[in-house]
């Protein structure tokens, strides 16, 4: 089985989304950010420790590994990234000052892996 990577960016911003999107509801049991909360909340407190510039290397060079992942919490996480990007759109098409070409861009390619690995797990079963 091969290993999901994110950057630190990448899961701090979907499990953060998840959160809000949450609006302080309790998330279902079998929830992709009940699985991954623990992990979400250890990189938090490491992040919010750091000083600004070890904060931004961690974010962007970081990576967190999932080794595991079921078809429910990869298509909860194909669903997240597809908001990501559809906020990101939105900023440019409003011209908004916090759009950002590279945050567009990384959130498409996601998008388009992600689906990959969804088609990848459907077709054969699981993540090989």
């Amino acid at each position: 089985m091969s290993k999901m990577q994110f950057s630190v960016y990448e899961f701090m911003a979907i499990i953060g989304r998840i959160d809000e999107d949450l609006n302080g509801a309790k998330p279902a049991e079998d929830s992709v950010f009940r699985e991954w909360e623990g992990q979400w909340r250890q990189l938090e407190a490491k992040l919010d420790a750091l000083a600004p510039m070890e904060r931004a290397d961690l974010l962007f060079d970081g990576k967190v590994t999932i080794n595991a992942i079921s078809e429910a919490h990869l298509r909860e996480v194909v669903d997240v990234v597809a908001k990501q990007v559809r906020m990101q759109e939105e900023l440019h098409e409003q011209d908004d000052p916090d759009a950002d070409e590279e945050d567009l861009a990384m959130w498409r390619t996601r998008q388009r892996d992600l689906n990959g690995i969804l088609a990848t797990f459907v077709a054969g079963g699981g993540i090989e």
